[in-house]
């Protein structure tokens, strides 16, 4: 029986996992081109390890877990680096990751009052999880002159998240 644990499908999202403290030291560093180009990278192996995984039918238990946990450590990791460096302001970072302890302390409330019960991500969830993807990298464009980061559109993507 061939393992459902490493499947490539699955092995893509790890690299996403290793992609989060890469993208950290190069923000702490203010190499913000090389930073973009590995949150660049991320979004691919993002559309790339859920592709595998339906043609080459991989989906698993590990991989159904690990996608959300690796899109929320890339997405913590890079609203905090980038609050640190003054790239975004600490307002939004809290706001941010503030709303996302209020899901998970929600999750766990309703499965502690009514037992375990998958809850599907909404539209809403996630167009706001676009919006905030797209926040980081006008952000980290806007650092390295990027010709479509403005910083009216950084405004706006700000005050949409």
């Amino acid at each position: 029986m061939p393992s459902r644990i490493l499947t490539p499908a699955n092995q893509i999202t790890i690299l996403r996992l290793v992609f989060v403290p890469i993208f950290a030291i190069l923000v702490i560093e203010r190499d913000y081109g090389w930073a973009l180009a590995v949150l660049g990278a991320a979004a691919i192996s993002d559309v790339v390890d859920g592709t595998v995984a339906r043609i080459f039918h991989q989906e698993s238990p590990l991989g159904v877990a690990l996608d959300p946990i690796a899109d929320k450590l890339l997405l913590t990791t890079a609203y905090l680096t980038l609050a640190f460096r003054d790239v975004l302001p600490w307002w939004l970072t809290i706001l941010v990751l503030s709303r996302d302890v209020a899901i998970i302390m929600t999750a766990a409330l309703i499965s502690l009052v009514a037992g375990y019960r998958p809850l599907r991500p909404t539209v809403l969830g996630k167009m706001s999880t676009t919006i905030q993807v797209a926040t980081v990298f006008v952000a980290v464009g806007l650092q390295v002159n990027f010709p479509l980061a403005t910083a009216l559109l950084l405004r706006i993507c700000i005050y949409l998240t």
